[in-house]
């Protein structure tokens, strides 16, 4: 369920080939000829895999969730009554209204509207990874941008005849 400990032995594994990679390069200290700077984007990469974990793992609190499902649902009939002192008689001692009963509907309308849609807003940012929204991460994308990065390297030529190997036998049986 947890594929976290997957990335952290991957980071593991990368510190330790940095580790290793330092006698090879004719290196006596760790941070000579740009190995610090391996460290540091080892370093970065880990610093945002957290970010997006805490950003995946933080979701609205239960209680904050409840008040926005009783500000939708329970305020607009205790508001009901202040808003229908808008459509009231007027007495000879108030000052006449100056919008009548439709401002009543229209300020009850307008305030319903306005909670519905900040509840939706809140509800859609809240699990960036899911895939039901337009604002969600896109791993189709990022799927293919990393199948056409392991086309190149040492083994990018044999990829590259096999992925267009497959190109072609799909079009002759299509």
């Amino acid at each position: 369920k947890e594929a976290g400990h997957v990335v952290y032995d991957g980071f593991a594994s990368l510190a330790m080939k940095i580790k290793d990679f330092t006698p090879h390069a004719s290196y006596t200290k760790p941070g000579e000829g740009g190995l610090s700077r391996m460290n540091l984007y080892l370093r970065d990469i880990m610093q945002h895999f957290e970010t997006v974990r805490a950003v995946r793992d933080s979701e609205t609190p239960i209680g904050l969730r409840l008040f926005c499902f009783a500000l939708i649902h329970i305020s607009p009939l205790l508001l009901a009554p202040y808003w229908n002192h808008f459509c009231r008689e007027q007495t000879a001692t108030e000052l006449p209204s100056q919008y009548g009963c439709e401002s009543g509907y229209f300020v009850g309308i307008v305030y319903v509207l306005i909670v519905i849609t900040l509840y939706r807003v809140q509800t859609e940012l809240e699990n960036p990874f899911d895939g039901d929204g337009a604002d969600d991460v896109n791993w189709d994308m990022w799927r293919a941008q990393l199948e056409d990065l392991s086309c190149y390297g040492a083994e990018g030529p044999k990829k590259r005849a096999l992925k267009s190997a497959l190109r072609q036998s799909s079009s002759y049986q299509g």
